[in-house]
């Protein structure tokens, strides 16, 4: 979907792929124990957890200051980065 940020203002239900790895383990800590959907293969196997908007509201609301933190270095890495290639 995006950053976390976007996935925050969208207000959805959060997809477990919209996490990114950096933050699953924290994510999935602030989870345990919480009740959240499951789309499932038509075996019945587990395709994806899906994680109501308002339990992911709340982790990031805790979290606020370092995704954010973290989103930014990204873009500057990222601006750097194509600043570099135009200039080969």
């Amino acid at each position: 979907m995006g950053n976390l940020k976007q996935v925050y203002d969208s207000g959805k239900d959060v997809r477990d792929s919209d996490i990114p790895q950096m933050w699953k383990e924290s994510f999935g800590n602030f989870m345990m124990g919480q009740t959240c959907q499951v789309e499932t293969n038509e075996d019945g196997t587990i395709k994806e957890f899906i994680y109501y908007s308002h339990d992911f509201r709340r982790w990031y609301h805790m979290n606020q200051q370092a995704i954010e933190r973290d989103i930014k270095i990204d873009d500057v890495l990222c601006n750097e980065e194509n600043s570099y290639t135009h200039k080969k």
